[in-house]
């Protein structure tokens, strides 16, 4: 019976262990991309406060210039 199922079997387990090691692979590359977008997504936030305090500024130097 070993003769008959033990390269069955052998191939099933090379099987499930191939698949486990390719998804701890793939929920590796998940976390690589998710860390990326969200330091991309802190860099865009960075630039909207950044504009929006270069806006402030220059309304407050046409500000005076509105009022006379």
């Amino acid at each position: 019976m070993v003769n008959e199922w033990g390269p069955a079997i052998l191939v099933c387990l090379t099987v499930i262990m191939g698949l486990l090691y390719s998804n701890s692979r793939q929920s590796d590359l998940r976390n690589d991309m998710n860390a990326r977008f969200d330091a991309i997504d802190k860099r865009f936030d960075d630039l909207k406060d950044w504009i929006r305090a270069e806006i402030r500024r220059l309304e407050d130097r046409t500000s005076p210039i509105q009022r006379a």
